[in-house]
């Protein structure tokens, strides 16, 4: 039985939540030849670079191309519309024909099915995001044959959209955290100075992101003041699509002593700048959780003057403070925001455990490989 696991994306940001699970795969059960294929050679490079922590894995790589003349569209499209995947899949259907599975981290590889009649595949969908804002949930979810979760949050709300049948999941916990542990950390100290780290690090969508509105209010803040040092590490794909997303950064912060900006490295991702920093300041990134995992302070920015109290699409925001002005309750929610935590703990360790399964034994990697495994010998699936 031949299982792929698609990488279709620009950046390498879902790597780490799909990778570890062919690799265990391909680990433990002989019986499923395991092709992990690429689109993009970061995203071939990363996934190489995970594969070193599983020796004796079996995993076999491709690089997956767009058709040839794309390539000199893509500039000017991607901006856009993500029409690259879309390609991908159509340039590669062949390979696609010849996997009884494939697993994919978003639910766009759909289209394989839908649009390209590739109805005897099996679809296995892992999240790459643990959040809770609106977009992570849609209708979609429910058209995968078995999706992997990270923690029982996800359980709950999607069977109460009805986008979850009670056969169609396992609940696995989430591998990058063990990505990240046995990754040798990278030696490098930010500022100079011991002054509390703050890291901010808003969303792209502009409906529910702080960058379009208070983005810049935000750094003129830390550029003023003597207090604190600033990692700007903002989701991956805001100044990927820089147009789109209105994402244009004056070059006056880029060489302040207590900023540190960073718009596309891997650092946004690998949780390096998560681990470092000791606030937190976001939207509605789900990387809020990742910085739970060691529970530190937390503040928010309502920038859209959401009523979020009762919408769980930001019960993050119970959290740590919420501000709704960034000049007059910014600099107080900073200064209160270590004598404040303790009234927020419990709730982050809540929140943590009700989003990540964490076991003392086992991993997710290995428990993801083991459901994959259940699932594809229970249903038998078709031969390609």
């Amino acid at each position: 039985m031949r299982v792929g696991f698609l990488l279709n994306h620009y950046a390498v940001h879902q790597v780490p939540h799909v990778v570890p699970y062919a690799l265990e795969l391909s680990r433990h059960y002989p019986e499923f030849e395991v092709v992990i294929a690429c689109s993009s050679r970061r995203e071939l490079l990363t996934a190489r670079a995970i594969s070193e922590l599983y020796p004796h894995h079996r995993c076999r790589f491709k690089r997956l191309r767009p058709v040839w003349y794309y390539q000199f569209a893509d500039p000017f499209v991607y901006q856009w519309k993500f029409k690259r995947k879309e390609m991908v899949l159509r340039n590669n259907l062949a390979f696609f024909r010849t996997l009884n599975a494939l697993v994919a981290p978003e639910r766009h590889c759909l289209r394989l099915q839908r649009r390209h009649g590739l109805t005897n595949l099996k679809f296995i969908n892992v999240r790459h995001g643990a959040g809770d804002r609106e977009g992570s949930f849609d209708d979609r979810s429910e058209a995968f044959d078995l999706t992997l979760l990270p923690g029982q949050k996800y359980v709950d709300r999607l069977t109460e959209l009805d986008y979850l049948r009670s056969d169609s999941y396992a609940v696995v916990g989430w591998p990058k955290f063990e990505v990240v542990a046995a990754t040798p950390p990278k030696a490098k100290r930010f500022f100079a100075n011991d002054k509390p780290i703050v890291v901010y690090n808003p969303h792209f969508e502009q409906d529910v992101s702080s960058w379009q509105t208070v983005g810049l209010q935000v750094l003129d803040f830390f550029a003023t003041t003597h207090k604190y040092n600033l990692i700007f590490a903002p989701h991956v794909i805001l100044f990927k699509r820089n147009k789109r997303h209105q994402a244009v950064l004056p070059t006056k912060y880029s060489h302040l002593p207590n900023i540190l900006i960073d718009t596309k490295s891997d650092s946004l991702t690998d949780m390096t700048y998560i681990l470092a920093a000791d606030i937190y300041l976001g939207d509605v990134s789900s990387q809020v959780y990742e910085f739970l995992l060691q529970p530190r302070p937390c503040i928010f920015l309502n920038a859209h003057n959401v009523q979020w109290e009762d919408n769980p699409y930001y019960s993050h925001w119970r959290l740590g403070k919420v501000v709704n002005d960034v000049a007059t309750e910014l600099p107080l929610a900073l200064e209160l925001a270590y004598p404040s935590h303790p009234q927020f703990l419990a709730k982050q360790r809540g929140a943590f455990a009700y989003t990540f399964r964490i076991d003392v034994e086992g991993t997710a990697a290995r428990r993801g490989a083991e459901a994959i495994a259940k699932f594809l010998q229970a249903t038998g699936s078709n031969e390609a």
